[in-house]
């Protein structure tokens, strides 16, 4: 029952919670301040004696340590320069100097006699030790002179202090090592008195004990660290004086800024905030509150704004793929209620050229004026967004499908398709599409869009400019391709490729004169898998750098072992040249081989001309001075094939098989063999003529004046185990006419 009517009511004026608000943080205020005082007197008054007592007996150690030092130092000069001239002058050291004016103090004496000045300081010097000298038998050890003995002549650098009462008072002893110094050794070992005859250097023979009273010091200590408890304490109450005086100033401001912020909470503005005028930070906040009001709006503006901008391109304003996304989801909704809509993926045909050739702000305008041309393909109740980089999509809703969704596809294609003028450049791009219907072809938008990006994938395969429906062999064949995938990103490791090489033969000598080596990929399950179905995937996901390399240091190790009239040639891919590790990869290949660079043949086709000449010239200039002979394959069947034998010095051009097959068929192929192997000829480049597999061919491309002929009728590609056989069976052919 107590706890009900502990609740306040909405009857309760607001100033009494306010109130009540305020003493709690008066009282969370005093009590962690009054034991922050308590805790800091307490600490002072704790360790401030310890403390000043402890650095007193540091310091007194300290001068007592120096005494001892110096007194050390002194005897041993004074052994070392006086004594020892002394006694080679003549003159003796003796304890009885005093009756003896002959005579000069030995070291003890010596020392003993300077000790008496430091009485005038309180200190009292003391040579001590265990063995009977003359001059202190009778004399016994006691419990600390003991100790400091046993410990110091294990450790003679070292020292041994305490602290204990002696002779009614409380005093600091401290002793240190008195050690045999070499002008002492000889004296003591021949003085029939000396209580050992076999000292050496550094022996210790006794102690130098400083004896200093520190009731004066520890008296000091006690009073200054009383002195500082009873500041520690005033100051402590100080502060908590005046931060109690301040927490007082602070209450009636901030249960004012409170109420003020409960009234904006309710959505209602409060009369004008006080304390606005203050020039400390509760006046910041009180102005900080007064504009909050204002800025209400102008935040919500900005929200919204926000919010538009993580749904829409920033380029094109259209929907992105987060607010696509969303809108299919909303409208799946009425699939389900037995209507039907249609997913397009569309995909910008040649875009990439456009901005590699005009630059990105022509790309840009292009993108804008395509979202331009989509939103006017579309209907009211569609939806067309940017996907990301020249991907677009379109949701088509209240249509008949699959007809609607044809007719839009070609209206698109052919509305995209349409010149543009882009700053002054005309630009003429195509698109490609692929349709998913659902819910035919998918009931949620993830699987809409991958089946509708799979007819996309499919429309592109096909030529471009034209779309494709979703079809479920789709599905089948790209999990086929991701399955192929997998395999081929093992297959290296595996050891599952090989190289087979197929003979090249020199027309004029008719003779065998190198092989072209070529990729074959042995497959454990799937047997041997052909390379136009592996080689491009390799492309696509960049193995074929690695597999390249691998490729090369096989042909030209395998190579190395063949006679030495005998090249080897190598294709190279165009992804190879965008790797940047090409020159390295033929430089370790020769390397590790000894295979001479002029038995190694590289063969690239046009494509490879096609990507940033410069740099591609200038690769394949570095790997024409390691002495590797380049060719250029395939040749006619490219775009611009003369341009490329004028900007790069070649040394073969290989006329590609479809020339050769069509010879019976197409009299302009023996026209266009005639005109390669003659500009050939002229330039000073061999001509190879591949595909040759029949004896007619052989002879038509002989007659042309080709120089190097490849093909089935001269040898099919073969493993490298079989080329001793095949040189031995090309020798006895040499005979006859190739």
């Amino acid at each position: 029952m107590g706890g009900i009517a502990d609740i306040p009511t909405s009857a309760q004026p607001i100033h009494a919670a306010a109130k009540q608000t305020g003493r709690s943080l008066l009282w969370r205020l005093i009590v962690p301040t009054c034991l922050g005082v308590a805790a800091l007197v307490c600490g002072i008054a704790v360790y401030a004696p310890h403390e000043v007592v402890d650095t007193a007996i540091t310091e007194a150690l300290v001068k007592g340590e120096q005494t001892a030092r110096q007194l050390q130092t002194l005897r041993s000069f004074y052994s070392e320069h006086v004594v020892m001239k002394a006694t080679q002058a003549g003159v003796s050291a003796s304890p009885t100097y005093k009756a003896d004016s002959k005579t000069i103090p030995v070291p003890t004496t010596f020392i003993l006699d300077v000790a008496e000045a430091f009485r005038e300081n309180g200190l009292l010097v003391r040579l001590v030790s265990p063995y009977p000298w003359p001059t202190r038998q009778g004399r016994v050890l006691d419990s600390f002179q003991i100790e400091a003995w046993e410990h110091l002549k294990q450790n003679p650098g070292g020292i041994w202090s305490r602290r204990e009462q002696l002779e009614g008072r409380e005093v600091l002893r401290l002793a240190v090592a008195d050690s045999m110094q070499a002008s002492c050794v000889g004296c003591h070992n021949t003085n029939a008195s000396s209580p050992k005859k076999d000292w050496k250097v550094g022996d210790v023979r006794g102690l130098i004990e400083v004896v200093q009273p520190i009731e004066a010091i520890l008296a000091g200590s006690r009073a200054l660290s009383w002195k500082l408890v009873g500041g520690g304490t005033l100051g402590g109450l100080a502060l908590l004086g005046l931060l109690l005086a301040n927490a007082m100033r602070l209450i009636r401001p901030l249960s004012d800024i409170t109420r003020s912020i409960h009234a904006m909470a309710r959505g209602t503005r409060d009369q004008p905030i006080p304390h606005t005028g203050r020039s400390d930070e509760l006046g910041t906040v009180a102005r900080a509150l007064q504009d909050l009001q204002e800025q209400t709006e102008e935040r919500a503006r900005a929200e919204a704004l926000v919010t538009h901008m993580a749904r829409h391109d920033a380029l094109t304003r259209l929907p992105n793929r987060i607010l696509f996304r969303e809108n299919l989801e909303q409208d799946l909704v009425r699939v389900r209620r037995g209507e039907t809509l249609a997913v397009l993926c569309l995909d910008l045909d040649n875009f990439k050229g456009v901005n590699d050739t005009l630059g990105h702000p022509v790309g840009d305008a292009l993108l804008k004026a395509v979202a331009d041309r989509l939103r006017g393909c579309i209907g009211e109740t569609d939806t067309v967004a940017r996907l990301g980089g020249d991907e677009f999509a379109i949701v088509q809703v209240a249509a008949s499908q699959p007809v609607a969704a044809r007719v839009l596809a070609q209206h698109v294609i052919e509305t995209l398709s349409a010149p543009y003028e882009i700053d002054g450049h005309s630009v003429v791009i195509g698109t490609s599409a692929g349709i998913a219907v659902a819910s035919h072809d998918g009931a949620d938008p993830d699987e809409i869009l991958k089946n509708a990006d799979m007819a996309l994938y499919r429309a592109k395969a096909a030529g471009r400019g034209t779309y494709r429906f979703f079809q479920a062999d789709m599905d089948a064949s790209m999990q086929a391709r991701r399955l192929l995938e997998l395999d081929l990103r093992t297959a290296l490791a595996r050891n599952e490729f090989q190289l087979y090489y197929q003979p090249l033969v020199d027309l004029r000598a008719s003779e065998l004169n190198g092989f072209e080596a070529l990729l074959r990929w042995m497959h454990p399950t799937r047997g041997t898998v052909s390379p136009a179905d592996f080689i491009p995937l390799a492309e696509e996901i960049g193995l074929i750098t690695s597999i390249g390399a691998w490729v090369l240091k096989q042909a030209c190790a395998q190579a190395a072992t063949w006679p030495a009239h005998l090249t080897v040639a190598v294709n190279l891919s165009p992804v190879q040249f965008l790797s940047r590790t090409l020159v390295l990869d033929v430089v370790s290949a020769l390397g590790s081989s000894g295979l001479p660079a002029s038995r190694l043949e590289l063969e690239i086709t046009e494509a490879v001309m096609l990507q940033d000449t410069e740099t591609t010239l200038a690769t394949l200039a570095q790997l024409k001075g390691l002495g590797v002979r380049i060719s250029m394959d395939d040749f006619g069947t490219g775009y611009s094939s003369l341009s490329y034998l004028r900007k790069f010095p070649f040394d073969k051009i290989k006329i590609d098989q479809s020339f050769i097959r069509d010879l019976s068929t197409r009299p302009e192929s023996m026209a266009i063999i005639r005109a390669i192997a003659g500009l050939g000829a002229a330039l000073g480049i061999a001509t190879t003529a591949e595909g040759v597999e029949t004896e007619d061919q052989l002879r038509v491309v002989r007659a042309e004046g080709c120089t190097q002929v490849q093909g089935y009728l001269l040898g099919r590609p073969t493993p490298a185990s079989t080329i001793p056989g095949l040189l031995l069976e090309f020798e006895n052919k040499r005979s006859l006419a190739v």
